[in-house]
Parts: structure tokens; sequence; C-alpha cells
């Protein structure tokens, strides 16, 4: 069965956002993948880049190999966070730099070409926002870009599904359990489509 890896991103951990996390988590090892749960806030992940880091494969903590470490041994990655002015928490943003970094998940060739060191060939996004979604389609998309055309797709991720869970603030008891199914069952579809 495969290996998934979920990677959680929020400091409250009573948020909808570890919920959905937790939900997904759940719905895989229910479908017998082996499931990791990367959660950098309460892992106390350092999302900053040390000196020794840049431009190496070299890892300035054990932590962060050994994140570095379950991501390669993946057959797919699960990103939850929340829409933080219209991008990823800081936080996130680090373990992309740290993490998901040229040499280490990706190679970058020659004439800017890319190949995917990796094992991931699907990935699932799930967002908790509060802006509308025509919002962020006036500003042309800034998650889809950055998680589809930036991180995942250069490192050879050949499909990405999003999950929009929006607006979040003030929702009722009913929408989350809305969300938290439809969370599930794109969960369950991406542990499927990499069995």
């Amino acid at each position: 069965m495969p290996n998934v890896v979920v990677v959680a991103a929020h400091p409250d951990s009573a948020s909808f956002t570890l919920a959905l996390a937790q939900e997904v988590a759940r719905a895989a090892a229910a479908l017998s993948a082996t499931v990791t749960v990367h959660d950098l806030y309460a892992d106390g992940f350092d999302p900053r880049m040390a000196a020794a880091e840049v431009g190496t494969t070299q890892f300035a903590d054990e932590l962060t190999a050994r994140y570095a470490r379950e991501v390669l041994a993946a057959d797919a990655l699960v990103l939850v966070h929340p829409v933080w002015f219209f991008h990823v928490p800081a936080m996130l943003k680090g373990w992309v730099d740290r993490v998901l970094r040229d040499g280490v998940v990706y190679e970058l060739g020659s004439g800017g070409k890319s190949a995917g060191l990796w094992r991931v060939k699907a990935a699932l996004v799930i967002n908790t926002a509060n802006s509308p979604e025509q919002v962020e389609g006036a500003l042309g998309e800034p998650l889809e870009r950055f998680w589809r055309d930036v991180v995942l797709g250069p490192a050879g991720v050949q499909v990405v599904t999003r999950v929009r869970c929006a607006k979040v603030l003030g929702s009722s008891d009913e929408q989350r359990a809305a969300w938290l199914v439809e969370a599930r069952v794109a969960a369950e579809d991406l542990v499927r489509s990499c069995s």
C-alpha cells in the first residue's frame, strides 16, 4: 500500500485546519496506507534556512533531515494549511525551502528543466480560507500557481488536487462536517490512485 506524508501547518492545535489533517490521515490509514504526519508547529520545526544549508543537500538539524527522508519515501503528499494573505503560512514556506529543494526532491538540469528525485506523483492540497473564491481568481490563483506550477510540478508531481474550505470563519458545524467529508473523499481518491 502507498506511503502518504501529511504536512500540516497551523499554530492552533484546536484549529479546523488540523482537524482536516487528522481526518485525511485517518482516511488514508483506513485504506491501509502508511501515514506519516508532519505537524510543523507541534514538532517545533524551524522554517529558517541555515547558511550551512544554502546551495547544499545537507540539513542543519535532524528534524528537517527526517522530514526529507520521509518525503523521499512517500508515494503521495498531502498539504493542509490556512490561506494567509493569499499564500501559505511562513512556517510552511520554510518547510518547502528547506525540505523540497534542489538536489533533495528535484534536480535542476540544463536549460532550466527539472526532474523529480522522489516517488511522489500525486498530491492533495487542502486549504482553509476566509476570502471568497472569486478574490483568489481575480488575483490570478496565487496558491494554485505556487503549488502546481512552482513547487510540485517541476518536482515531477503529475496530479495536484485542491480542496478549498471557505469561508471558515463563522461557518456552521454542518458546513465543517461537509468539508471533512470532502477532505476524506479526496484523501481516499489519492490513496487509491497510488495503489
